[in-house]
This record gives structure tokens, sequence and C-alpha cells, in this order.
């Protein structure tokens, strides 16, 4: 990581550093390219993958099916109707 770099990512990126901020994202950034250059050192051989580290269960709801009643609500509130369709005002004349 070096000025050059950030400066073409900053480019991209669409903002502006002064060169205080640049010297400072980039000793951020070497800290960081070096973290993951460490992590990837370790021997992982064997080991299964994890969704997430820490054993906390499903959190998300079931994707159960349900019955909609967004039918009887918009009839009730429709104008007009014809057959299974809502009649409602053109949008666009001819």
């Amino acid at each position: 990581m070096n000025s050059k770099i950030l400066n073409e990512l900053s480019a991209h990126c669409a903002f502006a550093l002064n060169d205080e901020q640049k010297e400072r994202m980039v000793a951020d950034l070497k800290l960081i390219l070096d973290y993951v250059n460490q992590v990837h050192t370790v021997p992982t051989d064997g080991i299964d993958p994890l969704v997430h580290p820490i054993d906390i269960g499903y959190l998300r709801k079931l994707d159960e099916p349900e019955t909609s009643h967004v039918e009887n609500l918009t009839e009730t509130e429709s104008i007009e109707k014809a057959e299974d369709f809502y009649v409602v005002p053109k949008v666009i004349e001819p």
C-alpha cells in the first residue's frame, strides 16, 4: 500500500484526502493488509468452515405460508370491481 494506490482508490471512490489524511490512511490500510496476510498463514486444514463463530441458533422467522387477507382489505376500499379485477381511473388517455 502506498500513496499512488491510495490516490487511485480515492479517485474511484470519489472522495478527497489531504496529505495528513493520506498518510494516516496508508498506515491504517497497511495494518489491515498485514493482518489479513497474517490470517492467511493460519493452518486451517481439516477444519470445517463455520457459518458463525458463536452458536446462537437460527434467529430469523421461519418462512411458513400464511393466508393473505389483502384481497378483502382492498375490496372494502375499492370503488368498482369487475369479476376478479379492480376498476381504476385511466392513467393514460388514448
